[in-house]
């Protein structure tokens, strides 16, 4: 999940910080960043709401707002 990863780190926020907002295992949250464990439905809601996104921007189904309109 690169853009997760991507988002955390241009927010300044560390793995446990994202983990304290989502009650997700570090461990967990790690390898969903690296594309290594699936991530569920109720884990994604959850990382959705902590970034203030929609889903589809943060797991990369769309693409986000600022990356619109580049070729």
């Amino acid at each position: 999940m690169l853009r997760l990863k991507q988002e955390r780190l241009r927010r300044g926020w560390s793995l446990t910080d994202v983990c304290f907002l989502t009650r997700i295992d570090p461990a967990a949250l790690s390898k969903i960043e690296r594309g290594k464990w699936p991530c569920g439905p109720g884990w994604r809601r959850r990382l959705a709401e902590a970034f203030g996104l929609p889903e589809e921007v943060l797991f990369g189904e769309v693409p986000a707002d600022d990356e619109r309109g580049r070729d």
